[in-house]
């Protein structure tokens, strides 16, 4: 049975009351929620006891350590998400009829690539959009992708297998995957190598995906191989990994795009291929559908089309 409300309580309403539902509902706690709306707690909860007031029913259940939508809360939560998706869209579609420069850019990208990107995407976006304020965040990939979907980010730079499939994805360029070592070391004098082949008790992995399809063939992390080692090393930076490697005996993964600014700044790695298939990362744009800031991702693609970075292949169609 659909919901009906009284216009008068409908007028009430404002669309700060609905994301205020959605942030308790989703966090459970009105201490957590008001962090996430960033406002006070006794703001929000005051607003939220209004709210009920108003439309004389309950949303939510306060228990001991939780709070939960009541039956009644239940039920309009998808209201509220459409919405407040629907008002987002209003303002994405305004941006269409605004000058492109005067609304900040926000793209984001992995830990595996912002350090080789930075300067290239500057001079890009310094070329395209001299006026424009753009701000790149380093993020991991599951992180990005909800910071696109909660209008965080414009577009977030990742491996197409990474991507949601609410996400609309843009392939941008391809790029190769390599085992890395200092030079040296036995491996480097081999022309290619099979991700079965590297030596499980000399690699070290990150914890997260480079997106792609023969990492599943690599050694897994396990400490229990590399126990004889007498100084072992796990990290979450991938270039902490790199400066290792280079005066161990150790190995890691390394994209074409990394794997040239390494050459370029002159750090003592050697880089063999992986033989595919599965070699290859399809990289794109994380955006989402139908995202009115299309003419932006339009030319970003165009301009790494006839001037890409190093090492990689560009893909991206008009």
């Amino acid at each position: 049975m659909p919901l009906l409300f009284d216009r008068r309580e409908i007028e009430r309403m404002n669309f700060r009351d609905l994301e205020y539902v959605l942030a308790i509902a989703k966090h459970g706690k009105f201490s957590q929620a008001a962090v996430a709306c960033n406002v006070s707690q006794p703001a929000l909860s005051n607003q939220i006891k209004k709210l009920e007031q108003e439309l004389g029913v309950e949303l939510f259940l306060r228990l001991n350590n939780e709070v939960r939508p009541t039956a009644f809360g239940q039920s309009i939560l998808k209201i509220a998400e459409t919405i407040l998706s629907d008002v987002q869209r209003i303002r994405d579609s305004a941006t269409q009829f605004r000058d492109p420069e005067a609304v900040a850019y926000r793209i984001g990208m992995t830990p595996t690539l912002a350090p080789y990107l930075t300067q290239y995407f500057s001079e890009l976006f310094s070329d395209l959009y001299p006026r424009m304020r753009v701000t790149m965040i380093e993020d991991l990939p599951q992180n990005m992708l909800q910071m696109v979907e909660d209008h965080q980010l414009d577009m977030a730079l990742v491996a197409k297998v990474n991507n949601s499939d609410t996400l609309a994805f843009t392939s941008i360029w391809a790029e190769p995957l390599f085992l890395a070592m200092r030079d040296g070391h036995p491996l480097c004098m081999l022309p290619s190598i099979e991700p079965e082949d590297v030596p499980p008790h000399d690699f070290i992995r990150l914890p997260h995906s480079f997106g792609y399809e023969l990492e599943d063939r690599l050694p897994k992390a396990d400490p229990a191989i590399r126990v004889a080692k007498r100084f072992d090393l796990s990290a979450l930076r991938f270039e902490t990994i790199c400066r290792h490697i280079c005066h161990s005996d150790d190995c890691t993964i390394v994209s074409a795009l990394a794997a040239e600014q390494f050459k370029r700044d002159k750090w003592p790695l050697c880089f063999v291929p992986f033989e595919g298939p599965g070699n290859l990362r399809n990289l794109g744009a994380a955006t989402r559908p139908g995202c009115p800031r299309s003419q932006v991702l339009s030319r970003v693609g165009a301009y790494i089309q006839e001037q890409p970075p190093v090492g990689v292949t560009p893909t991206f169609t008009a």
